[in-house]
């Protein structure tokens, strides 16, 4: 086992007990904890196991386990993106509705 992989397994285990720390807390909710699981629980998977990453690769049409790995990153990143914007939408909408009705009660 490489340097790399020792490093991904032990940054891995790190990340899901911050994960499960943060779920304990109840800053995230159950979902988001299966889900930051799900993402280090893989990368541990593919350091003990990196032949795996190739077999998912070769099912699902890619030459090289790295072009796999960075399709699936990028639309994971996407997705995340696309959940933050959402996020964000609706923070903005409660900031508006709370400033409105300041000003109503100031009036």
């Amino acid at each position: 086992m490489s340097l790399i992989h020792i490093i991904v397994i032990v940054f891995g285990l790190f990340a899901i007990s911050r994960a499960y720390l943060r779920y304990k807390e109840s800053k995230v909710k159950l979902g988001e904890l299966l889900f930051w699981t799900g993402i280090w629980g893989a990368a541990m998977v593919f350091a003990f196991f990196p032949d795996t990453l190739n077999w998912l690769s070769d099912r699902a049409g890619f030459r090289r386990g790295m072009d796999f790995l960075i399709a699936i990153s990028v639309i994971t990143l996407f997705y995340l993106v696309f959940r933050i914007y959402v996020k964000l939408d609706e923070t903005g909408q409660d900031i508006t509705k709370i400033i409105r009705e300041i000003a109503k009660s100031k009036k």
